[in-house]
């Protein structure tokens, strides 16, 4: 990534992480129950009963706890009737929206039971809570709309909660310029103590916007303050060098005068990657929800192999739920940041990954568990680490290069993920000197590829009439000379498909090379009997199935057995576990040895895979020897792509 994405860095560490990046939550308590209902709170004048809920309220107002005053308030409510029960309720959710706490405050709504008395207090702030109850409801959309329809204009406190709502949900929906637009709408109605965490949580959303995007948007807002924010996004990104003449040209700036620009620093703009500087847990941010449970349980799994075998060298491992959108990924940075990570893994979908831009160049090494979306970069200071087809499709391309072939054909999945793998194939082959003489897709949902494969194969039938006026006599084809072997970028199941209609049309002697995800890493001969002869990259662990118990790995490929169906996944989770504890190593030129395969980074931060091979004999993978290569890993362009964010592991893995 480039030194114009570097994110907010942490010029005042601890400080600022305690409070800007807890988005409020730690800022001094007099600012946010200025917006939190202070005016509400009994004072020590008034003798209230002393509660036990009172007394928690009161230490969580002098510790400058909001959390807890938010849940003080709930408490308290449970002592009380009516309107003063509605009151403490609609007060606590009100707290936790001013700290930016959404996670908290959908989760007290859950608990509120006054809803019908909200409108007589005050329908405006009725109208606030009711969004939020539709939101932590799941309906995102609803939510919105109740929150646009209130009528304007409102109290102050008021429309700092309408915006700030309203950015949250933007940024969930994975529109950060239009979150950042609300967050800068918000900023002159804060009081100056929480002006700097604003600020912060403006600035990590405009470093997700591309810079095509922000110069239009710049543009469109000429004049106004909002476009010099994002002309300081852009000088930042493109022209480091010229923060200190930005700064000396906009002394008014909302960002100068709280010192936030000073906080940006250039200094450390051209640190890149870097071992942990701390000792500290390592964070495994990874989506709890029910569509992605079983990955993100079998990648735990095989990091909690690799720890227990000593892979992170003494350090604990910290779970935390990364949710499924880019407010769940960014909750679950700031918990790692308050348990003093040294190292993130995670997270591990592609949306999310634009995210960890907001983590500082003194901050936890992150090692995402994917790579970026096509035409988008890295963070500036992050690892990628993935399953990623690409790799499987550039060391396919070597490999055939390194074993004589020279003029080949692609057979690809019509698809993204198929042509991603197609170009990336293409690119290394030809790069190498290769030639792609032909190339032909199928559907996704196609089974049979008979007019695909005759065109891809120029196949012609040679068979005979046995006698004048009978029928033809038996088919047989001949294919294509021009050609040597051929590429097959499908799936598991496709790929049994096409084997078999392969062979009928006359290629049974043509080489054929598959993808690493061709192979589910359990044996199973009757899924893939009908493969025979496609040579794959495969996870050195997963050769340890049928080669028997003599296998070096074989006590991984158990254990993985035993985690689940998806056994690369449990790979794929210890060597990311491999990677935090050695990554020095991988700094400094050295490679790891590792389930996946033969491990070593990239001065991108990509972790590169030499797989080890194997080829399907009847119905079982037999492993190939390793060829001598004397090439770098990567010759050609490294894989920028990885795994989608499909829920079928087979393709999104």
């Amino acid at each position: 990534m480039p030194t114009s994405q570097r994110p907010l860095t942490r010029r005042r560490q601890q400080a600022f992480y305690r409070t800007a990046s807890r988005l409020g939550l730690g800022a001094i308590a007099a600012a946010l129950l200025t917006l939190g209902g202070c005016a509400q709170m009994p004072s020590s004048e008034q003798k209230a009963p002393s509660t036990a809920a009172q007394k928690e309220l009161s230490q969580a107002v002098q510790a400058s706890d909001p959390a807890g005053i938010a849940r003080a308030r709930l408490a308290m409510s449970q002592d009380l009737t009516g309107s003063r029960r509605a009151e403490q309720q609609l007060l606590a959710l009100e707290t936790a929206i001013d700290a930016h706490d959404f996670q908290l405050a959908r989760e007290l709504y859950q608990q509120v039971d006054t809803q019908p008395l909200w409108n007589r207090i005050d329908p405006r702030r009725a109208a606030i809570a009711r969004g939020l109850g539709q939101w932590a409801e799941g309906d995102r959309d609803r939510a919105m709309r109740t929150i646009h329809r209130i009528p304007l204009p409102l109290a102050p406190e008021i429309e700092g909660r309408r915006l700030f709502l309203l950015g949250a949900m933007e940024a969930e929906a994975g529109n950060p310029l239009r979150a950042a637009r609300y967050y800068h709408a918000v900023d002159d109605r804060l009081p100056a103590e929480q002006r700097e965490a604003n600020h912060a949580r403006l600035w990590n959303l405009l470093i997700e916007v591309p810079n095509e995007q922000l110069r239009d948007a710049a543009a469109e807002n000429a004049g106004t303050r909002f476009a010099d924010w994002l002309d300081l996004a852009l000088t930042y990104r493109q022209r480091p060098g010229d923060m200190e003449s930005w700064t000396a040209s906009h002394p008014n700036h909302p960002a100068v005068k709280s010192g936030f620009v000073k906080m940006l620093g250039t200094s450390g703009a051209l640190e890149s990657l870097r071992a942990p500087s701390r000792q500290g847990p390592v964070a495994v941010l990874l989506p709890q929800s029910e569509q992605y449970a079983g990955i993100s349980q079998e990648i735990r799994a095989g990091i909690e192999y690799a720890a227990n075998n000593g892979a992170l060298a003494g350090r604990t491992l910290q779970f935390i739920d990364s949710g499924s959108g880019r407010l769940g990924v960014r909750a679950a940075l700031e918990e790692a940041q308050r348990v003093d990570a040294a190292i993130i893994i995670g997270p591990l979908l592609k949306s999310q990954l634009p995210a960890l831009g907001a983590i500082g160049p003194n901050g936890p090494l992150p090692i995402a568990l994917n790579s970026p979306a096509e035409g988008e970069s890295l963070p500036m200071g992050a690892v990628s680490f993935s399953l990623s087809p690409e790799q499987d499709a550039q060391a396919v391309a070597r490999r055939m290069w390194d074993t004589g072939h020279r003029r080949v054909a692609i057979f690809s999945a019509g698809q993204k993920l198929g042509e991603r793998t197609r170009r990336a194939f293409a690119e290394e082959f030809t790069l190498m000197g290769g030639e792609v003489v032909d190339q032909a897709s199928f559907a996704p949902d196609q089974t049979d590829f008979s007019n695909e494969l005759r065109t891809l194969l120029r196949v012609e039938d040679e068979g005979e009439a046995e006698e004048e006026g009978e029928e033809d006599g038996p088919f047989q084809p001949v294919i294509r000379e021009d050609i040597d072997a051929i590429f097959l970028a499908a799936s598991s199941s496709k790929l049994a498909l096409i084997v078999p209609q392969l062979d009928y049309f006359g290629a049974e002697e043509l080489p054929r090379f598959g993808l690493g995800l061709a192979y589910s890493g359990n044996v199973d001969k009757q899924a893939d009997a009908d493969k025979d002869k496609v040579i794959i990259p495969v996870a050195p662990m997963l050769l340890a199935g049928p080669a028997g118990p003599e296998h070096p790995m074989r006590p991984a490929w158990e254990q993985a057995q035993l985690a689940g169906s998806l056994p690369r996944l449990f790979a794929f989770g210890a060597d990311a576990a491999r990677i935090a504890g050695r990554i020095d190593i991988l700094l400094e030129g050295s490679s790891v040895d590792g389930l996946t395969g033969t491990l070593s980074l990239t001065p991108t931060g990509v972790v590169q895979r030499q797989p080890s091979w194997g080829q399907f004999q009847d119905g079982v993978l037999e492993p190939l020897p390793e060829l001598v290569d004397t090439r770098q890993p990567g010759t050609g362009s490294d894989s920028t792509e990885g795994m989608s964010t499909d829920t079928t592991p087979a393709t999104g893995l």
